[in-house]
C-alpha cells in the first residue's frame, strides 16, 4: 500500500495537554516515529505545572515541525483543542490524546485508504492498555470480527453498547479528517467528556462520510487520571445539555433511528446522572437523600456494588512497581511470515504467537488487545525477527522488555518497551 504522490499531505495533529508530563515524552515519540513526515504537531497545553511545558520546549526546539501553545489556567480538551485547531495549517487532521500512542505507520496507511475510500474521515481501532491490571482485553470495535472497512452513520456513532457486550462506544475514536469537511465546525467547550462523539456526530448529520477500518493503529492508555474514565454530575449534565441541543436541530419526522437512539443514550446518561449523585449524596454523608434516592430507583444498589467491588480487585499501592519488577513473569516470541522460529536459534522459552505482514494485519484487534491484556497483567517481554513482528511490538507498549531476536530490515523505528532505554 504506497502512500499517494502529490502535494496537499500536510497532516494537522492535535494535541491538548494538561498535567500530562508522566506519559508525554511517549507520546511525542510516537508521533516523531510516524512514517509519513509531512506532518506538524501542534500542542496546546492548558495550564500545566508539571514540568509539562519544559518537555514541550524541548521538544519543538529539536523539532521545527512541533508547535507549542501555552494557556495559563486550564479551560478544559475541548477549548484547548479549538485553540490548536485556529491555527492548523493541514488539508488533514489528526487528534492525539498526550497520554496516548500512535503506531508509527498510522498517519501513512490512514492518509491512503481515505483516499482511496474519498472519505471524509476514517478511523481505525483504539485498542486499550495500561501497566496496571485490565479486567479483560479491549478495543473500540470489539473482539468480533466486522465488515469493515464500512461507512457509518449518525445512528451508529449515538449507540451505547449494551451491559455486557464487547467493544465501546464510537464516540472514542481518533479519526483522521479531512480539514474541507470539518469547516467552521469546533468542540463544544461545554463538554469536558464526549466531546468528540458530540463533534463527530454533528460532521455526520451535516452528510460528511466516515468511514471505519479495519486497523488498530492507536493505543489507548487506561490510568486512572485520564478524564474519559471519570464522570462526575457537571460532566454528565453537560453531557445532557448537548444532547438535547442536538435533539432540537433534528427533524424528528426524517430521524426516526436516530431519535430512537437519542432517547436511549439520554435515558444513559439519566441513569449515570443519579449514580454520581447517589455516591456524591454519600461522600457528603447526606444520607436522607441518599436513602430517599434508592427508595425511588433500588438498582442503584447493585450499582454501588459493582463499583466497590472493581475497587477491592484494583491495583494494591506498589502493585505497578512489583509487576514491572520481574521482567521473568512471561516472554512471547512474535513470529511473522518471515521470522526465523526462536528454536532454531536456542531461544525456545516463551510462547509463540503468529502475526500478519503489516499490511495485512486489519481485523487482528482481538490478538492485539490480548498481548497488551497480558502485558497489564504481569511483566511482558516481547521478541520479534522481523518486520511483522516488529509491527506488532509497537502495539504493546506496556511489555517491559522488546527486543529483536536478529537483525530486522523494517521501515519502523524499532519498538521499545518500559524498561529498554
Amino acid at each position: 500500500m504506497q502512500e499517494p504522490a502529490g502535494q496537499g499531505r500536510l497532516i494537522s495533529i492535535i494535541m491538548a495537554n494538561h498535567q500530562g508530563a508522566r506519559y508525554l515524552r511517549a507520546a511525542l515519540a510516537s508521533v516523531l516515529a510516524q512514517t509519513h513526515d509531512d506532518w506538524e504537531l501542534i500542542v496546546a497545553d492548558d495550564g500545566s505545572s508539571d514540568g509539562s511545558v519544559e518537555i514541550l520546549q524541548d521538544a519543538a526546539a529539536q523539532d521545527a515541525r512541533v508547535r507549542v501553545l501555552l494557556w495559563d489556567t486550564p479551560s478544559g480538551p475541548a477549548a484547548a483543542r479549538n485553540r490548536a485547531l485556529a491555527v492548523a495549517q493541514g488539508a488533514w487532521l489528526a487528534i492525539c490524546d498526550s497520554d496516548d500512542i500512535m503506531h508509527p505507520d498510522r498517519l501513512r496507511r490512514l492518509l491512503v485508504a481515505a483516499e482511496r475510500l474519498g472519505a471524509d474521515a476514517v478511523a481505525d481501532d483504539m485498542i486499550h492498555f495500561a501497566t496496571e491490571p485490565m479486567a479483560a482485553p479491549r478495543s473500540v470495535f470489539g473482539p468480533e470480527p466486522q465488515e469493515l472497512p464500512r461507512q457509518i452513520s449518525p445512528a451508529d456513532m449515538l449507540r451505547v453498547p449494551e451491559p455486557g457486550e464487547a467493544g465501546a462506544q464510537l464516540g472514542y475514536i481518533k479519526p483522521l479528517i479531512r480539514r474541507e469537511a470539518l469547516g467552521a465546525l469546533s468542540y463544544d467547550e461545554t463538554l469536558t467528556i464526549g466531546e468528540d462523539q458530540d463533534l463527530y456526530l454533528r460532521l455526520l448529520l451535516r452528510g460528511e462520510r466516515l468511514w471505519l477500518l479495519p486497523e488498530a493503529l492507536y493505543l489507548y492508555r487506561r490510568h486512572p487520571q485520564s478524564l474519559s474514565h471519570r464522570s462526575s454530575r457537571a460532566h454528565i449534565e453537560a453531557s445532557l445539555a448537548a444532547l438535547e441541543g442536538l435533539s432540537d436541530r433534528l427533524e424528528f419526522d426524517q430521524h426516526t433511528e436516530i431519535t430512537n437512539f437519542l432517547n436511549h443514550r439520554r435515558r444513559v446518561l439519566q441513569r449515570r446522572l443519579s449514580f454520581e449523585t447517589l455516591a456524591e449524596n454519600l461522600k457528603e454523608r447526606r444520607l436522607a437523600s441518599a436513602v430517599g434516592q434508592v427508595l425511588r430507583d433500588p438498582s442503584l444498589v447493585s450499582q454501588l456494588a459493582r463499583v466497590a467491588l472493581a475497587k477491592a480487585r484494583g491495583p494494591k499501592p506498589g502493585q505497578e512497581a512489583e509487576r514491572a519488577f520481574d521482567a521473568s513473569a512471561e516472554v512471547v516470541h512474535l513470529i511473522g511470515p518471515d521470522g526465523a522460529s526462536p528454536a532454531l536459534s536456542g531461544d525456545s522459552a516463551g510462547a509463540r504467537i503468529a502475526v500478519p505482514m503489516p499490511e495485512e494485519d486489519g481485523s487482528h484487534s482481538a490478538l492485539w488487545a490480548d498481548l497488551c491484556h497480558r502485558a497489564s497483567r504481569g511483566a511482558l517481554t516481547l521478541t520479534y525477527g522481523d518486520a511483522a513482528g516488529s509491527s506488532a511490538a509497537w502495539r504493546v507498549p506496556a511489555a517491559v522488555h522488546i527486543r529483536a531476536r536478529e537483525p530486522v530490515a523494517s521501515d519502523l523505528p524499532p519498538p521499545k518497551g518500559q524498561r529498554d532505554g
